[in-house]
């Protein structure tokens, strides 16, 4: 006989790991246990049902019909336990659709943390998980510590009357939100040029390996290659496009076409000159169609054949033997970020907080005070 869920609103199942390889794998699931008695889920080595599991005492289980799969279970409080099986994808969604199928909901982790403890927790807790890097860690931390929800409670405290330091403080907020954003995604760095200036040999020197095919063939890059790697403590990844070149065609087009559009949404474009060969009309075209781009002249170990044509802020590089290189890291980094913030500055770490105080700064605009302190109040 089936057990019926005490709560009018269906448990909610909630995987507590991100995807991909582990040793375990941890769900939460708001229930009591009357869910987890049911027929064929869960049953525990001591024989009792899961409700008169002593909360926060670990139980050993077995999950599903035989053979089954070994699972730990534990009570953390009154309708909520947790329960830990192997860190592989295949027992984790089987758990996941059984509870489903017996009149769970599923729920993202993050969007369980917003309900609980609101956005500012939610979205600070997802940052840290992204984040890649000790450098872009360090920062989340001091903002989790207390920092970004000190600085938006001292701006709902200000006095409607006194808004010209509310809107001097939103300003200083979103003077980081790009760096912000960035702590848990990384920067995008795409390089461009003719075919054969040596951008996947350059991007191969860039990451360390041997991540893109080079050949001394016009048009061997025809599609996007894409790899990430850390630059002085800051996740970039590389976008290594194809060729560009008038008379390109067929698959080659759509290649040059997807290029196109990567160096429009890049944080940083390298337009990358073969300065062994004379200039062309196409590396001009390049230079001319983006603006402030790094302009690298890779081939510095050959003869010079750009003299005064070459752009006096192009960096001379090698691929073939580094030199440049260090420097070009350099101009990359101080490119993405020009200034890091001082120990104890507020940062907003999110697409979404960076949004929530854009719309504040709009309620002040149009003198709205209720508004503007519901946003505030909705980021934390």
């Amino acid at each position: 006989m089936s057990v019926p869920i005490s709560s009018s609103r269906p448990p909610r199942v909630v995987a507590l790991t991100p995807s991909g390889r582990g040793a375990i794998a941890s769900l939460l699931v708001e229930d009591d246990g009357e869910l987890l008695d049911r027929p064929g889920l869960f049953t525990a080595v001591n024989g009792k049902p899961v409700h008169q599991q002593a909360i926060g005492r670990v139980c050993l289980g077995r999950w599903g019909g035989p053979p089954g799969e070994d699972v730990i279970l534990c009570r953390t409080e009154p309708g909520s336990l947790e329960l830990h099986c192997h860190g592989g994808a295949v027992p984790l969604r089987r758990m996941i659709d059984d509870l489903v199928a017996a009149g769970a909901s599923e729920s993202g982790w993050s969007e369980h943390l917003q309900d609980r403890q609101g956005i500012l927790v939610a979205e600070l807790a997802e940052a840290m998980a992204a984040a890649t890097t000790w450098t872009a860690a360090a920062i989340l931390l001091e903002q989790s510590s207390g920092v970004l929800h000190e600085e938006l409670e001292r701006l709902l405290e200000i006095p409607w009357d006194d808004r010209d330091r509310a809107v001097e403080g939103l300003t200083s907020l979103r003077r980081w939100s790009q760096l912000g954003v960035h702590l848990s995604r990384p920067w995008s760095v795409v390089l461009t040029g003719r075919p054969n200036v040596g951008k996947s040999s350059l991007l191969n020197v860039l990451l360390g390996f041997g991540r893109a095919i080079v050949l001394d063939e016009a048009g061997t890059t025809r599609d996007l290659v894409t790899a990430s790697t850390a630059l002085q403590g800051w996740t970039v990844q590389f976008c290594d496009t194809a060729g560009i070149r008038s008379d390109a065609e067929g698959v080659e087009e759509a290649g040059i076409s997807q290029a196109r559009h990567q160096l429009a949404e890049a944080d940083c474009r390298l337009v990358v000159l073969d300065r062994s060969t004379s200039p062309h009309p196409e590396d001009l075209e390049l230079l001319e169609a983006w603006p402030d781009p790094l302009v690298i002249a890779n081939k510095s170990d050959l003869d010079d054949a750009w003299g005064a044509e070459l752009p006096g802020s192009a960096l001379s590089v090698s691929a073939l033997t580094g030199h440049g290189v260090e420097e070009l890291v350099e101009r990359i980094v101080h490119r993405l970020v020009p200034e890091v913030p001082p120990p104890g500055t507020a940062v907003p770490v999110s697409a979404k907080l960076t949004e929530m105080l854009r719309r504040a700064g709009t309620a002040i605009e149009e003198n709205d005070e209720t508004r503007f302190r519901e946003i505030l109040r909705g980021c934390l």
